[in-house]
Parts: structure tokens; C-alpha cells; sequence
């Protein structure tokens, strides 16, 4: 049994809010001497939410017996978390922008059992619409040293990890031109091992009529001494940690053609890439430091492809009626090969086994109403 009461609260001048949730979870196990373990879990929050000036204050609080898995996602336990966020904007249009926005995000969390910092961070951010209808972002912000109870796949283990620097800008051409533009580029530098990470996101759409459209979306995120978990080591126990090159490649293509208000045909193509290439192992030590590992040599590299196309026709027969036909084409590998470049591997991916499956689907609306009247 899972239960949960929430409520959200504002004054009658809609100026400040309050609001949140209580819940718990009872999961009794099924043999004949079965007991019940009882979860609970909360969130409150507070705020002002008119004016030129808003901020939010918000508290999250699971225990680590609270369990919804049967009713929903959910994802982990047993966490303290608290979060901050305070905005000014600024409506009046200017010469230059229509809108401007500022704000600051902080967030602290803990582990309740046993009673552990986890991780805490801040950013600011700024982002704005201009006169041509383009939005313009960026971001700096900080991660403080934290400590990942969920890295080492070992309950009880900790790792220490590192602390950070980051900066991301983006920008967004007009949406109404027939051909448009959205990227974001994010740099992350780490303490640990000077690692750095970039993250880039360009995603453009070209509109040629009011019935035919292709967008392609791109993803790169290369990473460098990057750290985290490798394997248990088979002869000794230990948990095995890396030093690693990482890199994930995501290309999304969609083409969506409509006949006519009714009836519509769209595709969706995705390859996702990514590897992982190790330059030096170390030992998780109990206190979640690592001590550089000489002896172990195995292979764990790996690289990951997952190459989808998803294609789907729709008809609107009758209001609210639908005959949906949809094809899934899927195609997964998995070797240690990392060396190889974009197309080489492209090429070995779509080559290897897939999976086709076809599906008819009818929706019919029956109008009980209408129905009933004729009878």
C-alpha cells in the first residue's frame, strides 16, 4: 500500500505559496511468517511567486524503508535534500531585449542512514529574449566535493568524489522561420585527475511546406580522466575504479509528412554511441579514496551502440478515433572495441542482427450520447 496527501496553498492576492506532500509506503512480504516494512516520505515548499522579484525554498525527505516501485518510477531512498531558488526578471522591453531573467540555484543533500553528507552545489544563470524573437542563455556554476553512496554498486561503499567548475551558453534562433536552430555548449573542468568534460547539443529543423518537416538533433559529450566504477575484481573482492576517456556520440533524425488534418506519417531514426576507454585502474579504499592498482590488467573496456528507427502512420477516422500502424526497427551491440572511428563503427552497427516488429493499433470513440438518442 502506497498513500500520499498533498497541497498547495496561495494567498488571495497570489503573491505567496505554500504547499507540499506526505507519504507512505507498507510492503508486507508474502511467506507464512511475512512482515511489514513501513516507508515514509515528505516534501515542503515555500515561496513567493508575483512580483519582479521570486523565490522558492523547497525540502525533500525519504527514508530509507519508503518503497512506491509497484505505483510508479522511483528511483532511490533514504535522502535529505534542500533547495533554493531565487529569480528577478525584468518584463519592460527595451531596445535590445523583450525579457531578461536572472536567477540562483543552490542545493544541498544528505544521506539519513547512516546520517552522510552527499553532495551540494550553486550556479547562476541569466537568459533573455531579444528583439528578433532569439533566446539567449548562460550559466556558471560550482559543485562542491561530494561523496556517491551509489558509484561503488556495493551497498555500505562510498566513493569520494571531485569538485568542480562549469559554464554553459546557449542560444535559440526565432521558431516561426522555416529553418531553425537550437545549441547549448557546456564545459566542466574537475579536481580529480584534471579531468574535463564537454557537452555539446545542436539541434536544427528545416520546415519545407506546411505538411513536410525533417529535424536532426546532435549530441556530443567527450570526457577526459574521467573516474568511476570498472568492475569487482574476481580474485581479491576489491572494487576496481578507472581512470577513463569517455565519449557518447546521439544523432536523432525525424521526418513528419502530414496528407491532411487527419491523417499523418512520422519516422524516427536514433544511433547512440558510447564508449569507455580505461588508462589506469585503482582500489576503492574503505574510507572512498582510491589507491592506484598495479596488478589488475583485465579488458573492461566497452562500447554501446543503439540504433532505432521508429516509424508511425496515423488516421483520425472519426472524432477522437485512431488507426495507428507503427514499425520498430532495433539494433543493439556490445564490444570492447573503442579504438574505431564514428562511420567504421556506424557501419559494423548496422550490420549486426535487429529485431523488427510490426503493430496495428484501432481507437474508437463511441459518443454514448449521440449513441443512445438514435436508439
Amino acid at each position: 500500500n502506497v498513500s500520499a496527501a498533498l497541497f498547495d496553498l496561495n494567498d488571495k492576492t497570489n503573491t505567496w505559496n505554500a504547499g507540499g506532500k506526505i507519504s507512505a509506503s507498507s510492503l508486507t512480504n508474502s511467506s507464512p511468517q511475512g512482515s511489514t516494512v513501513t516507508g515514509y516520505s515528505h516534501s515542503a515548499y515555500f515561496g513567493k511567486t508575483s512580483g519582479n522579484f521570486n523565490f522558492n525554498l523547497r525540502q525533500d525527505l525519504t527514508n530509507n524503508k519508503y518503497n512506491s516501485n509497484d505505483l510508479g518510477y522511483f528511483t532511490f531512498n533514504n535522502f535529505l535534500d534542500h533547495t533554493l531558488w531565487l529569480q528577478y526578471h525584468w518584463l519592460k522591453q527595451t531596445s535590445w531585449y523583450n525579457n531578461f531573467y536572472a536567477n540562483f540555484n543552490a542545493y544541498y543533500s544528505r544521506q539519513l542512514v547512516p546520517a552522510a553528507y552527499k553532495t551540494s552545489y550553486f550556479n547562476v544563470n541569466a537568459n533573455s529574449q531579444l528583439k528578433n524573437l532569439w533566446f539567449v542563455g548562460m550559466v556558471v556554476g560550482h559543485d562542491f566535493k561530494y561523496n556517491d553512496f551509489y558509484e561503488p554498486r556495493v551497498e555500505g561503499r562510498v566513493f569520494k568524489g571531485w569538485s568542480d567548475w562549469f559554464i554553459d551558453g546557449s542560444f535559440q534562433t526565432k521558431q516561426s522561420k522555416k529553418y531553425t536552430v537550437n545549441t547549448d555548449l557546456l564545459f566542466v573542468k574537475r579536481s580529480l585527475f584534471n579531468s574535463t568534460r564537454y557537452l555539446l547539443t545542436f539541434t536544427q529543423g528545416y520546415r519545407f511546406s506546411n505538411k513536410f518537416s525533417i529535424n536532426h538533433s546532435l549530441s556530443m559529450e567527450p570526457q577526459t580522466n574521467n573516474a568511476g566504477y570498472a568492475t569487482i575484481d574476481a580474485t581479491t573482492n576489491d572494487i576496481i575504479f578507472g581512470r577513463r576517456n569517455r565519449n557518447t556520440i546521439e544523432n536523432i533524425v525525424i521526418f513528419k509528412y502530414n496528407f491532411n488534418s487527419k491523417m499523418g506519417l512520422q519516422a524516427r531514426v536514433r544511433h547512440y554511441w558510447s564508449k569507455v576507454d580505461y588508462k589506469d585502474f585503482f582500489t576503492l579504499l574503505e574510507n572512498g579514496g582510491l589507491q592506484k592498482n598495479t596488478t589488475f590488467n583485465q579488458n573492461v573496456n566497452e562500447a554501446v551502440n543503439y540504433f532505432n528507427i521508429d516509424m508511425t502512420y496515423t488516421w483520425e477516422f472519426a472524432p477522437g478515433s485512431f488507426i495507428n500502424i507503427v514499425w520498430k526497427n532495433a539494433v543493439y551491440t556490445d564490444t570492447d572495441l573503442v579504438d574505431e572511428d564514428y562511420l567504421k563503427n556506424f557501419t559494423h552497427t548496422i550490420r549486426a542482427d535487429q529485431n523488427n516488429n510490426l503493430s496495428f493499433k484501432i481507437i474508437y470513440y463511441l459518443d454514448w450520447e449521440r449513441f443512445a438518442k438514435k436508439k
